[in-house]
């Protein structure tokens, strides 16, 4: 292949995170040893300083973006892009945007310009498939719309409340047992899901502090984590008798699970519907072994269950990754 083929065939993959990001460097392995194909890591919350972000109106398709190396790449060459990780914030909070910088005002310019100028560069040059688009992922995000949406679907959810108001929620709360969890959250603490007792319903003060989502219970201790690349829909069944799974992975048990062909019809049918291509979906089993709709993570954790189960989620996601920009392989291998 010549470097001009290369370079600008499309047919290399991009994933957008931030430093640290293990699922990025596990499927950018995955992808060189089973497929051979070249993938760049851009680490938003890693860009000041590079010297490498460049674009132009003469010549947007142009525009080139650091890599974790401090490569530049042609947007131009990518063929698709793993929307994963885009917030610019690290997950490591104490760390310097820059070591030599002190002043808060110039850290908060630095952080925000960098990041509107990748924005901009990614929104403006590239010109292959999202996984998933950056609008549809940050309103999929967005916990209500993710309700409406699965019940357009046809998905059974939990009976449903997100309120400030105390009245509306304590006459909630009363009528079966409930839980409450974050609407939004926040990623400088963990915040799980908890049942609502007489403790929590007592301050009004609290409850209309800030809205909360109220859920009816429902009991079981068989979980669902559904993993949709694309069409490809793999799921574990997880048995774990804590309400947050997420938290007791000592006590989680994994093993591979087929669902019925109906309810992945529905799945792929919340995924259209929320305009992604991609989604991590969390549903639990009922005693009576039927399936309730919690939520979807446009950009889930899946590395963990490979080592809990026989799924082999990192090769299914590389395989769909690949199967988006297959087109672009084949006519950068007819230029050698």
């Amino acid at each position: 292949m010549t470097a001009t083929a290369c370079d600008r065939s499309g047919a290399r993959i991009g994933i957008v995170t931030v430093a640290g990001d293990l699922h990025a460097h596990v499927v950018r392995q995955n992808l060189l040893d089973r497929h051979g194909v070249p993938c760049h890591i851009f680490e938003t919350d890693r860009l000041a300083d590079s010297g490498v972000m460049d674009w132009t109106t003469t010549a947007p398709e142009r525009a080139v973006l650091p890599d974790h190396t401090g490569s530049a790449v042609e947007v131009a060459s990518l063929g698709a892009i793993w929307w994963r990780r885009p917030s610019g914030n690290s997950w490591n909070r104490a760390a310097p945007v820059l070591p030599q910088l002190s002043d808060e005002a110039v850290i908060d310019l630095v952080r925000n310009d960098c990041l509107a100028t990748f924005l901009g560069i990614v929104a403006t040059a590239f010109r292959g498939v999202w996984v998933s688009d950056p609008d549809a992922h940050r309103h999929a995000e967005n916990k209500l719309r993710q309700l409406h949406a699965a019940r357009q679907a046809g998905l059974r959810i939990p009976q449903t409340l997100v309120s400030q108001n105390p009245a509306a929620i304590r006459a909630f709360c009363a009528r079966q047992p409930t839980i409450v969890k974050a609407v939004a959250g926040t990623n400088k603490t963990p915040l799980m899901a908890h049942t609502v007792n007489e403790e929590l319903l007592a301050s009004d003060e609290s409850l209309r502090l800030s809205p909360a989502i109220y859920q009816a219970r429902i009991e079981g201790h068989r979980h669902l984590r559904v993993h949709a690349f694309g069409a490809d829909i793999h799921a574990a069944l997880m048995t774990c008798d804590e309400l947050d799974w997420r938290i007791h992975l000592d006590k989680l048990r994994v093993e591979r699970h087929t669902l019925a062909a109906d309810l992945q019809r529905r799945l792929r049918h919340f995924l259209s519907l929320m305009g992604l291509n991609m989604g991590i979906f969390d549903l639990k089993l009922d005693p009576e072994g039927d399936p309730v709709w919690l939520e979807v993570n446009p950009q889930g954790q899946f590395l963990f269950l490979e080592g809990m189960s026989d799924l082999r989620l990192v090769d299914a996601f590389a395989d769909y990754l690949i199967g988006l920009v297959r087109p672009r392989l084949r006519v950068a291998n007819s230029s050698r």
